[in-house]
């Protein structure tokens, strides 16, 4: 596949938001720097500084669209990071006027690396901390304690699988904000009072609730509010699989057993199941008009209103010129080559006895020496995984006999 360029992914969208990331936060600071009257020397310095850590958050914004590293499809919606952006600033004002210890950072840092990804999130994280570090010119030890309790939050919100489960992050989180905020206390003050407390008992109530309410809204509205269609897509008896099958039955069960791998793989590896799953079902569906082609599959995905993950997977499986970079398509693409070349193995002699370690081994070779996965998300470990899979499931190629 072409390598996507870097001007293709410098649209007008991105260059827009890239704009307003790199104009707001001075904008807020010119504003309470001319509300307090400060000095042009220390005006100038904060200036200087925040210009360029907001180059780099730039080039690491970009960089991290360009190589689709962004959580939850977010690649393709930006504008979801640069709304966390504006309510960060927006709380940082407000942070302004408040005691240290009721500053919201950890459902900031969490949000803002939610909405993009660590790396992106952390840039961002620390331009608003810088911001606030700027306004209200706090003691060092307070921009130590939240730039570790925003690093902290992300690190533990970045490994959530498609169950969503966050308890045991929540909790652990709260734990470290607490325990950061009260040696923050004592580290200024030599002594921790009942105000300390009380003010840290409220930070907590307060993020319990922000992240809670931002995580269920995230679950629900952006990562399975397609769920039901998953199901529906993913059951055998779908209607488009059932015309598959009648179309050409060879073409179904390959179908079957390549979504069987990549649901298998998904699972281990912490991908998107569903999306997984429905990749290795129709990854070949434009075949049923005629050509197994990414145009006659875009417009069965169009008929049958797949969700638009799904659309992407087809078009990076599928398309001449578009990078592979999400971890489903690679699954699907993998499983579709294993299952392909056990199943002509055992057509040219069903009785064979294969070795599938050396199978398997031949598969990966050859994707990776084609640069097709150069740009992919998966990681040496992933691929690991799913190379151990392949050796493993020896009972059940079995079935493609």
């Amino acid at each position: 596949m072409k390598k996507e360029s870097l001007t293709e992914t410098l649209n007008v969208k991105t260059i827009l938001l890239s704009l307003l990331m790199l104009l707001l936060p001075p904008g807020e600071l010119f504003l309470f720097y001319f509300m307090k009257d400060t000095d042009t020397g220390s005006f100038l310095t904060g200036f200087i500084t925040l210009g360029m850590l907001l180059l780099v958050f730039v080039f690491v914004f970009l960089t991290g669209l360009y190589q689709n590293t962004f959580l939850y499809n977010n690649g393709a919606h930006p504008e979801r990071l640069l709304g966390v952006y504006v309510l960060g600033l927006l709380l940082v004002a407000v942070h302004s006027f408040l005691p240290c210890q009721l500053w919201l950072f950890l459902p900031l840092a969490v949000m803002l690396m939610l909405a993009s990804g660590p790396q992106v999130g952390i840039g961002a994280y620390l331009i608003l901390l810088y911001v606030q570090e700027l306004i209200s010119q706090p003691d060092p030890v307070v921009f130590v304690s939240f730039a570790l309790i925003g690093v902290m939050g992300m690190i533990l919100f970045s490994h959530l699988d498609t169950t969503f489960l966050f308890g045991v992050p929540l909790f652990t989180a709260l734990l470290f904000t607490c325990l950061a905020l009260l040696c923050m206390d004592f580290a200024q003050q030599g002594t921790i009072t009942f105000e300390n407390v009380l003010y840290v008992a409220i930070n907590l109530f307060c993020s319990f609730i922000i992240l809670t309410l931002a995580l269920k809204y995230l679950s629900l509205h952006i990562l399975h509010k397609n769920r039901d269609k998953y199901q529906e897509m993913n059951d055998p008896e779908y209607v488009l699989l059932t015309d598959l099958k009648q179309y050409s039955k060879k073409a179904y069960y390959h179908a079957v057993h390549t979504a069987y791998f990549c649901e298998k793989i998904a699972r281990k590896i912490g991908a998107d199941e569903m999306l997984a799953k429905a990749g290795g079902y129709y990854h070949k569906i434009g075949r049923m008009r005629g050509e197994s082609n990414l145009k006659n599959a875009l417009a069965i995905a169009k008929e049958y209103h797949f969700p638009p993950e799904l659309v992407q997977l087809l078009k990076e499986y599928g398309g001449k010129n578009t990078t592979l970079v999400s971890r489903e398509a690679a699954i699907v693409l993998l499983a579709d080559a294993m299952v392909s070349s056990v199943m002509f193995l055992f057509e040219k002699n069903p009785r064979a006895e294969l070795n599938y370690e050396q199978i398997a081994g031949v598969v990966f070779r050859k994707q990776i020496e084609s640069g097709i996965l150069d740009h992919c998300s998966l990681t040496i470990s992933q691929l690991n995984e799913i190379h151990k899979i392949f050796v493993e499931e020896t009972l059940y190629y079995d079935f493609l006999r």
